[in-house]
């Protein structure tokens, strides 16, 4: 029996739990230059903008759900385990919130909102994973990821407007739930006129939302999956 103290500290834990941050940091990153450099591709001014625009839309879906698989594979590589796995990932969450305080144009509202939302989510899902409930982990974090990111673009352009011509064009708070649809699509369903403003507005918020939120998701259902069982060396 190994004595205890320093000893029952499991090293390759610990390296899961503080390399959290970097690894949904780096997946989104790596997300958002995949598809500015894909939407850079498909940028050809011959071909018609709607397609270009859902093609966006698209990649951003399939980034996404890249990136959570990605994540949780990692996590499962570095052997990340336990709560702490949830509060290390939403770190850069936190981080970013803060940045926000000082923003102005329901930046800042957008940021604490997303970041309440993301915790509360990701709190849910873990509780489902911890109980073996892996398939309603993942459905509910998924849909929750989805609900929060359209409530925070929600948040941020409530009272925004842009400008066509000479004249301000307010966005119709009546198509507020689509805001999100219409920031990754760039296309206004015949809904709303103003709607092009909006990804403007956001600065790559509509993909930064959801692709930070599926990457935390996927590493922590990993990490909150359930306690493997340690090599006979390693028990204490």
């Amino acid at each position: 029996m190994a004595p205890c103290g320093m000893a029952d500290i499991n090293p390759r834990r610990i390296a899961g739990i503080v390399l959290a941050p970097v690894v949904c940091v780096a997946l989104l990153v790596t997300g958002v230059i995949a598809l500015l450099f894909g939407y850079g591709l498909t940028g050809d001014m011959t071909m018609d903008h709607a397609d270009v625009d859902f093609v966006y839309l698209l990649g951003t879906v399939l980034v996404c759900a890249l990136a959570a698989v990605a994540a949780y594979r990692i996590a499962g590589l570095l052997w990340a385990r336990g709560w702490w796995a949830l509060v290390a990932v939403l770190v850069p969450a936190v981080v970013f919130a803060i940045l926000q305080l000082d923003e102005r144009f329901g930046k800042w509202e957008s940021g604490l909102v997303w970041l309440a939302g993301l915790a509360a989510v990701l709190a849910v899902a873990s509780v489902l994973a911890r109980r073996g409930l892996l398939r309603a982990a993942w459905i509910v974090g998924v849909l929750g990821v989805i609900v929060v990111a359209d409530v925070a673009v929600l948040v941020q352009l409530w009272s925004s407007s842009g400008m066509d011509g000479e004249e301000v064009v307010m966005l119709d708070r009546a198509y507020a739930p689509l805001w999100l649809l219409f920031a990754l699509a760039d296309y206004d369903f015949g809904l709303d006129p103003a709607s092009w403003h909006i990804g403007d507005s956001l600065d790559l918020r509509e993909v930064g939302y959801p692709l930070f939120s599926m990457s935390a998701l996927g590493y922590v259902v990993r990490a909150m999956r359930g306690e493997p069982k340690l090599p006979a060396a390693e028990v204490v």
